[in-house]
């Protein structure tokens, strides 16, 4: 098999040379008062490999950057997570949703995973789209599950503006669920 970034023969979908070449650049960022934000990796330094959950491979992609993170958290957190990861609108595209292979992987750390929690009733991309934009398409997040008196990390695969995670933890708070923090794997903020 060749490794889907360098094209060199490897055993694996990504070669350890690429595995290894991936930086983790962890930042936190705070949007509201006490809401703070965690990601793993710059989006700029490493958009091609966020690029790829438009594409079938993206599954094997996102899989490596989430352990990445995974074992970089089991190292780093400095707060308790005995709590629930709860994924930003896990829609199914090409075979798979980014954010359900996160939450998978938060398992490793005691994350218990609610899939399919939230759901985005307005399926409009932010792809490339301006906080203009984003405010006045809302995503209308529909609450599948029940989150009375749970403790919950929101999970998302980019922070670009923070207008989801914020309209996210609203809808989490709805419906009795305490936020305690999120995490995305990248931060598109420059």
């Amino acid at each position: 098999m060749r490794c889907l970034i360098c094209g060199k023969f490897s055993f694996g979908s990504v070669c350890k040379v690429c595995q290894d070449s991936i930086s983790l650049n962890p930042r936190m960022r705070e949007l509201e008062s006490g809401f703070r934000v965690y990601s793993f990796y710059e989006y700029s330094s490493n958009s091609m490999l966020f690029l790829s959950k438009y594409q079938p491979i993206g599954s094997k992609i996102y899989k490596i950057l989430s352990k990445k993170a995974i074992f970089y958290l089991r190292d780093n957190l400095e707060f308790s997570l005995e709590c629930y990861g709860v994924g930003i609108d896990e829609d199914v595209k090409k075979g798979y949703a980014q954010n359900s292979i996160f939450l998978k992987e938060l398992q490793r750390i005691g994350i218990k995973p609610l899939y399919n929690a939230l759901e985005a009733r307005n399926k409009v991309t932010y792809a490339g789209k301006d906080l203009k934009f984003r405010l006045k398409n809302p995503r209308n997040f529909k609450v599948n599950r029940s989150l009375k008196d749970k403790r919950v990390i929101l999970v998302d695969d980019i922070i670009t503006t923070g207008t989801t995670l914020k309209e996210a933890k609203v809808a989490v708070q709805n419906n009795g669920g305490e936020v305690i923090c999120a995490f995305t794997l990248a931060d598109a903020k420059e």
